[in-house]
């Protein structure tokens, strides 16, 4: 069998990405900066779950926990084979999600499959994405079951035939509540899939199906949440802020659009704005500058935190979402509802008073590359090479040591 160049650049890039992720877990690395207490705490509320699992769950309020319980569940039999296997064994799993997205980018893109695969490899950047590896979390859970959600969202437009639509329509459905079930949150993105799955392509068999597929995998949670009230995310959903929320996810969108806005054409980055969106663009801007007031000490991301650092009042923050605001509308194209559904959804996924960039990373590359439907990132893979996946890489790894800096440095 002949090795072709491209499977050695794939393998050689792989490697390389592959083992500083183990040496970060060899050196105990948390680049995201709250890996290793959020697993400290899930380990605390593993120890309620060890004799009785049924007993956790009834009583899992008295943890005061707020992650998904069914995570504490999975950690308490990962760690039976002793914790450092265990953490072992998980990232290991974790990294799957570069196969698993590749094979997602495949689906979609006619293009030269050595760049795709590269591209896929982005996960092993994000500082994020790598601390909740080595420190397991339930984030990289519902982000590998979302994309095997989204590979049978994009599986059912090929189908031709009504038994294969809905077969993918229940893998769609099935693995979006495992994300869901390890992370809430995720549910939101059953109004996208509805809208695309069955709304647009109205059928009646596919409407039935998919209402009552939701229903029973929902049940368990609905009976536990609203039956037996054990409500361990609603304090942390009462103090959510929609002006702090609405404003920050708009900055940090933008912050992880720039590496594809650099390759846009020149004349498109200083398109004229009609007065009509330029004037609603200033209203919400200034509505932002004088309603906004994110006073936790952690978390509001990268332009959040120069703002504080550099800037006094809110005024350059206010400039930087107003940036945000227009330049995001315009490169994700709200006009398309598909895409409307998907920027409300991502509003709406920091839901506390607490407002964390991982939320979004890698969460938005994701969408970016497999839900939204915009000329940006089609043209940008179209027309795809090492150039730009260089910038790509240099700006991702940029990210991770401003992020290592300020932890172990500053």
């Amino acid at each position: 069998m002949k090795i072709t160049k491209t499977a050695i650049t794939n393998t050689f890039v792989f490697i390389v990405l592959y083992l500083s992720v183990i040496i970060g877990f060899i050196l105990n690395e948390d680049s995201a900066g709250g890996a290793i207490q959020d697993y400290s705490f899930h380990l605390g509320v593993r120890e309620f779950f060890l004799n009785d699992t049924l007993y956790g769950l009834k009583n899992y309020l008295e943890t005061k926990a707020v992650h998904s319980p069914i995570f504490i569940i999975f950690l308490k039999y990962l760690l039976f084979l002793g914790e450092d296997l265990g953490r072992l064994v998980f990232l290991n799993f974790c990294v799957l999600i570069v196969f698993l997205f590749f094979i997602c980018l495949k689906k979609i893109y006619n293009v030269n499959t050595t760049f795709l695969f590269l591209v896929s490899n982005f996960f092993l950047l994000s500082p994020y994405f790598r601390s909740s590896a080595i420190w397991p979390g339930d984030e990289n859970l519902a982000l590998i079951f979302f994309i095997c959600s989204i590979y049978f969202y994009n599986s059912f437009f090929k189908k031709k035939d009504d038994s294969g639509k809905l077969i993918s329509i229940f893998f769609n459905v099935f693995f979006l509540a495992l994300a869901a079930y390890f992370r809430p949150v995720y549910a939101l993105f059953s109004f996208f899939y509805f809208y695309q799955l069955i709304l647009k392509n109205f059928n009646l068999n596919f409407l039935l199906f998919y209402i009552v597929v939701n229903l029973i995998l929902s049940f368990p949670a609905f009976y536990y949440v609203f039956y037996m009230k054990v409500t361990f995310f609603f304090n942390s959903v009462g103090s959510f802020n929609f002006i702090n929320s609405f404003s920050l996810t708009y900055t940090v969108l933008l912050f992880y659009l720039i590496p594809f806005l650099i390759f846009v054409e020149k004349k498109l980055i200083f398109t004229k704005f009609n007065i009509t969106s330029l004037s609603f663009s200033i209203l919400i801007t200034l509505i932002v500058i004088f309603l906004f007031n994110y006073n936790t000490a952690s978390g509001g991301g990268i332009f959040y935190m120069a703002q504080k650092i550099f800037f006094s009042g809110n005024y350059f923050y206010g400039l930087i979402f107003f940036i945000s605001f227009i330049y995001v509308n315009n490169f994700l194209e709200i006009k398309k509802t598909d895409n409307l559904i998907l920027i409300i959804t991502l509003l709406f996924f920091e839901l506390d008073n607490y407002f964390y960039m991982e939320t979004y990373d890698p969460l938005f590359l994701i969408c970016l590359f497999l839900l939204f439907n915009t000329n940006l990132i089609n043209s940008y893979m179209r027309q795809i090479n090492l150039k730009k996946i260089i910038f790509l890489y240099t700006y991702l790894i940029s990210f991770y040591f401003i992020k290592v800096s300020k932890l172990y440095f500053l």
